[in-house]
């Protein structure tokens, strides 16, 4: 089986899409939270200095700009327009030739992000991919959705672990499988390593160096050019 898999923030999108959907988010429901983008900028600062990992960073800002508890519903409503907004806005043309290049040649098309699973697969959906790999946060009472993520960060190695427990559940044999990887960030090296085919986009000149000491090919997906180089 030939499976594709795609990072979602400066991958298939032209910016990350965390902070601006609590943005987007806070200025629908929750404007008076606005207030507090000077606090969540110190708490970014704070990650920037190795204060604290991702996770509780994340956390923080889902609870500072949205609250500690989300009605599906509204959640739905809320991901569903931020959604169509990054589609119709905020893609890499390059991102979506080669999804649409992988369609044709009939391969899975996995969305791999480290970005909230309520928001991500929305955007998935939109896009045509089969499955959402992401993070997961608590579904409480009622199916509320909580703030605290479920488990891990889908970052770094844990999100190669979590491709790989994909795998497994779809019974799916990773020697049977042809899989190519595209992403932007160094942290997916794990990932970029253990495919078949990766691809590095829009790479710094350090990552381009990185690129052709690991072997990986470099993108330009800024362009719809869908030329690779070693």
């Amino acid at each position: 089986m030939n499976i594709a898999i795609y990072d979602l923030d400066k991958t298939v999108t032209r910016r990350s899409t965390f902070t601006p959907f609590l943005l987007f988010f806070a200025r629908r429901h929750k404007p008076l939270r606005l207030a507090a983008l000077p606090v969540w900028i110190g708490a970014l600062v704070g990650y920037w200095v190795g204060l604290y990992d991702r996770k509780p960073l994340k956390q923080f800002g889902i609870a500072l700009f949205m609250g500690r508890q989300h009605k599906p519903e509204m959640l739905a409503c809320v991901t569903s327009e931020f959604a169509s907004d990054v589609v119709m806005r905020g893609l890499q043309p390059g991102a979506v030739k080669a999804i649409e290049c992988d369609r044709r040649n009939g391969s899975r098309l996995v969305l791999a992000t480290a970005a909230p699973e309520f928001y991500a697969k929305e955007i998935g959906a939109r896009l045509g991919f089969d499955v959402v790999v992401a993070t997961r946060h608590v579904i409480g009472t009622d199916s509320y959705v909580g703030h605290h993520i479920d488990g891990e960060n889908c970052y770094g190695g844990i999100k190669l672990k979590m491709i790989e427990a994909w795998l497994r559940s779809q019974k799916l044999d990773r020697s049977g499988c042809d899989i190519t990887v595209y992403s932007d960030h160094v942290s997916d090296a794990p990932l970029l390593d253990w495919a078949d085919r990766a691809y590095l986009v829009n790479p710094s000149v350090k990552l381009q160096k990185l690129a052709a000491a690991k072997n990986w090919h470099v993108r330009n997906f800024a362009s719809d050019d869908a030329k690779s180089d070693r």
